[in-house]
């Protein structure tokens, strides 16, 4: 059983440094399932990532069993990562039927499925290859090496929840070796991978097609993930610190059990502005932010929805999703950690050469209500990973607003253009609609 991922209850003591025993894999299979689908090169017995993988999840709290599912050729990374189509098709199937037994034992049980690098080629055949009306929870996809045109309509049928792939833009093996050697699914790899540029919308994409596309949730990397040992390398994402915090959430709602060993202390750390305006609402608050993007003399329209959607004292999960079909973009959502504690050199505000002007107090109105919004313009200087470089904004804030922007003129450099974004938000609640 070489390959298979140890069954949780076994190895929880050890995992999660708690002295009580855990229950046993039976009572653990009754509350759901995870398969995972290791990286090329990976899922044997001296040669897998499964084990960040495993503790993560116990450090987290799940609760449920699961496994890693062999589907490697046994020759090494090479052989793996550019097998055919059709094999890695066959894999899935098995892993398909394996998801149906699952489900007919254990009726109900929640069944999740992850997949790291090409392991995430196996994990879109085996939902292509489900029965008509099996569904299984979420999916996530970690550092993947399927092709961003690869199309997930059908894969995505078969998901009732969401689909969440983690990017990377400094996954050098995405970058560098996939190129070369061809993407998991053996596309070209010149539209890139799922784990750099995410998914993208087939070209005369249909409605339905559209529709199931927005069970994607892109979360891209983000600096604050170094602290947990993800620093954007290509297995960084099944770390142990980094599974408990950034990944177990995503498929265990019990709060994580264990402290977490940061690979970066919090020296130097200050306090998130992004967390502190967010955090002060419960789940389920909301904002629509209305404007235009303008990039060199071409102004797009925009119109996003932003939700929190989980909330910890150090963290909080921020879904950001389109209003309307706009363009091939707007279909993808994009899930985005907001961490307490920043490096201050991270954020335009906490960023010790920003220049801050006070503009005092402006009236802004927001439907039926006229908020009190303090204004301020914001200059600095140096590249931030979110908002761009060379940062000029003017922003008035109010603390009524969730995420507290209630309108932004925001001037930056993007990959080496002239961007300009300008909108204002146009209406929030504190509670899901």
């Amino acid at each position: 059983m070489a390959r298979i991922l140890l069954p949780l209850g076994l190895v929880a003591t050890l995992a999660s440094g708690c002295s009580q025993a855990m229950p046993d894999r039976a009572e653990r299979m009754t509350r759901g399932y995870i398969f995972y689908c290791d990286g090329a090169g990976g899922g044997g017995l001296f040669s897998n990532w499964a084990g960040g993988v495993r503790n993560g999840l116990l450090n987290a709290g799940y609760e449920g069993a699961g496994e890693m599912f062999p589907w490697e050729t046994g020759f090494g990374v090479f052989a793996d990562q550019t097998a055919t189509v059709e094999y890695k098709k066959q894999k899935g199937r098995q892993l398909a039927q394996k998801i149906v037994e699952y489900q007919s034992e254990h009726p109900g049980a929640p069944v999740h499925l992850m997949g790291l690098s090409a392991g995430t080629a196996v994990v879109a055949y085996a939902l292509e290859a489900l029965p008509p009306q099996t569904m299984i929870q979420n999916v996530i996809m970690l550092s993947g090496s399927l092709s961003s045109t690869h199309d997930l309509t059908e894969a995505l049928r078969h998901v009732s929840g969401r689909m969440y792939i983690f990017t990377s833009q400094r996954d050098e093996v995405l970058l560098v070796a996939v190129p070369v050697a061809g993407t998991a699914d053996r596309t070209s790899a010149a539209a890139g991978t799922i784990g750099v540029n995410g998914a993208r919308l087939p070209a005369g994409a249909s409605g339905e097609t559209r529709s199931q596309y927005r069970k994607i949730s892109v979360i891209p990397w983000n600096p604050q993930f170094a602290r947990y040992g993800h620093f954007g390398g290509h297995t960084d994402s099944v770390k142990t610190p980094f599974v408990q915090q950034f990944v177990a959430p995503l498929v265990a709602a019990a709060p994580a059990r264990t402290s977490v060993a940061r690979v970066s202390g919090d020296e130097q750390q200050v306090e998130n502005p992004d967390y502190r305006r967010w955090a002060r609402f419960e789940p389920g608050a909301w904002v629509i932010f209305d404007g235009y993007l303008q990039d060199g003399r071409r102004k797009t329209p925009a119109r996003v929805r932003a939700t929190l959607v989980r909330k910890s004292p150090d963290r909080l999960m921020i879904q950001r999703e389109a209003e309307g079909d706009r363009g091939e973009e707007d279909v993808l959502t994009k899930t985005f950690y907001v961490t307490r504690l920043i490096d201050p050199q991270s954020h335009p505000l906490t960023h010790p050469g920003a220049r801050r002007t006070n503009l005092g107090e402006k009236e802004i109105r927001i439907r039926d209500r006229t908020l009190h919004c303090k204004a301020e313009k914001v200059e600095v200087d140096g590249e931030f990973d979110i908002w761009g470089a060379n940062i000029r904004a003017g922003v008035s804030v109010s603390p009524e607003i969730p995420g507290g922007i209630a309108q932004l003129n925001l001037a930056t450099t993007l990959n080496g253009r002239n961007v300009r974004i300008v909108g204002q938000a146009v209406e929030f609640g504190i509670e899901s609609r």
